[in-house]
């Protein structure tokens, strides 16, 4: 019976033959490969070099000797560490340029200045380690460096009806170099002297306060809007990417009228917009919408009582969004 697995005809021993040829043939070459690459034509051969070269580098790589890549590498850092100077220096009032040259990241330094121009200021040096993406090296290289006044002087803001006979005193000369490049120094904004109602007051308002800059006053505007209005200062804190001192800051100038407060009326409402509400979920939504087609018409809060998707704090706050008329 196993002598039928070796029963060939004659053009199929024919065809394994010269499939053993062509092995053995490609073989030799192989093994051979070193004596007739010589004969092959010019550009054949670069490219057997190049090849030969590439996997050498691979070799270099897998063995962990230094390439020409880590070598640029290490001349990179090397001309980085010669462009540094340090000096001493002011968080509060350095440029861009002297914190590069201090070895500080260029986003790192972004993120210095956008601390400066909400209103942040660096009391005492361990405040500059609390920059994100500072490392700790640095901090520690650059902390004997740090050299902050010891009282912060406010800035005069420059007036077309100066005195021109008048000396321009260095702080008035560096608000006034700000004032020009578009940007506000520290301390410089109009601050609300009376409490306003936080239900009503429009981005410019609060953008009067420090510490609050565009992207935070937009954040605090839309999610206002999607809520309908505050009824608590509380909810503030709900809003992401607000800082504990603004959040302080934002209850001892502003209050909260909830008679301003958008409702939601349960009634007419769609599914869609109901669940919109930051204080509604989808299964909450549902039921509101599945009772309201049994019954014809929701009259009260108190119906949502008995249903397990809405909790004793879900009704405490949804009761200031909910209008059944």
């Amino acid at each position: 019976m196993w002598k039928d697995f070796f029963n060939f005809s004659k053009r199929e021993r024919t065809t394994i033959l010269a499939l053993t040829f062509l092995i053995i043939l490609i073989q030799l070459f192989i093994w051979t490969k070193d004596t007739w690459v010589k004969f092959l034509p010019t550009t054949m051969e670069q490219k057997y070099i190049q090849k030969k070269e590439l996997d050498a580098y691979r070799d270099s790589v897998t063995a962990g000797k230094p390439t020409y890549a880590s070598k640029q590498r290490s001349y990179e850092k090397k001309v980085h560490t010669e462009t540094l100077r340090l000096v001493p220096f002011n968080p509060n009032t350095a440029d861009s340029m002297t914190l590069l040259h201090l070895g500080i990241r260029s986003y790192v330094v972004k993120n210095i200045l956008n601390y400066r121009r909400k209103g942040g200021q660096f009391r005492k040096p361990s405040d500059l380690a609390r920059i994100y993406g500072l490392e700790p090296a640095v901090y520690s290289t650059l902390e004997p460096l740090i050299k902050l006044t010891s009282t912060i002087v406010p800035t005069a803001s420059y007036s077309p009806n100066m005195n021109q006979n008048k000396a321009i005193a260095p702080v008035e000369l560096n608000a006034l170099q700000m004032e020009i490049a578009g940007s506000k120094p520290a301390g410089s904004e109009a601050v609300p002297t009376q409490t306003f109602d936080l239900n009503s007051a429009d981005t410019v308002l609060l953008l009067q306060l420090k510490g609050v800059g565009s992207f935070t006053a937009n954040r605090i505007a839309r999610y206002r809007s999607q809520l309908g209005g505050f009824y608590s200062m509380s909810q503030l804190s709900e809003i992401k990417g607000l800082y504990p001192e603004t959040l302080v800051r934002l209850q001892s100038l502003s209050k909260i009228d909830p008679s301003h407060i958008n409702k939601l009326n349960v009634n007419r409402a769609s599914l869609e917009k109901l669940r919109a509400h930051p204080y509604l979920s989808f299964y909450q939504a549902k039921v509101i919408v599945e009772l309201r087609k049994s019954r014809g018409k929701l009259l009260s809060i108190e119906e949502l009582k008995d249903f397990k998707e809405f909790t004793a704090e879900d009704l405490e706050r949804l009761k200031w969004y909910l209008d059944f008329s």
